[in-house]
């Protein structure tokens, strides 16, 4: 159980790192072609990291006792994914600054669960 833990939070830790470094370093150069695939390729590993995450969460909810809050948590996860498959739609047109900056949010808010526990 503890593993499964562990695994979601190093998912989660990258997924919401991830988010803010490419804010810093790439959302300033928004017309480069470079850009849309460091976008485009870190979309493909925010879908994997919020896969897992939501997957560890249905694992320690039915092999251990369930997270605390754990329909909250799930809906949270759920509601990121949905926001990075929007602004992976959007990437062609702009880089998703305020979507990625809610996720981020989102991101912290399950970090600060999974510190408490």
């Amino acid at each position: 159980m503890v593993a499964v833990r562990y695994i979601a939070l190093a998912a989660l830790v990258v997924w919401v790192g991830g988010m803010i470094t490419l804010q810093l370093l790439v959302a300033p150069a928004r017309q480069s072609a470079a850009a849309g695939e460091v976008w485009r390729l870190y979309h493909l590993l925010a879908y994997g990291c919020g896969a897992t995450v939501f997957v560890s969460l249905f694992i320690m909810k039915f092999v251990g006792p369930p997270p605390r809050a754990f329909p909250l948590r799930a809906a949270i996860v759920f509601l990121m994914l949905l926001l990075a498959a929007y602004s992976g739609m959007r990437v062609a047109a702009d880089p998703p600054a305020p979507l990625a900056t809610i996720n981020v949010g989102l991101g912290l808010l399950l970090l600060f669960w999974y510190v408490r526990e």
